[in-house]
């Protein structure tokens, strides 16, 4: 995906690599981008996508369960 270099020490940085906190907050991001976006060019009916995102956010943060967290884990590229 893209190269990281920290301190003189490069990485190669790809998705079977990537923590699975921050591949929580990349697909979180997708999702609310792409539904505002359908909900203005598609239907209104898709900014529900971004509430449901916002609302998985406020659960991880006031309970510490994160449903996609468990999701992700559960993927091949993190076995």
């Amino acid at each position: 995906m893209f190269t990281l270099k920290t301190k003189d020490l490069t990485e190669e940085v790809t998705l079977k690599n990537l923590p699975t906190l921050r591949q929580t907050f990349v697909v979180a991001a997708s999702f609310i981008i792409i539904g505002y976006i359908l909900g203005y060019f598609v239907s209104s009916w898709f900014m529900i996508l971004p509430l449901v995102v916002a609302g998985g956010l406020l659960l991880a943060g006031t309970f510490g369960f994160c449903p996609l967290v468990m999701i992700l884990q559960k993927m091949p590229w993190n076995k």
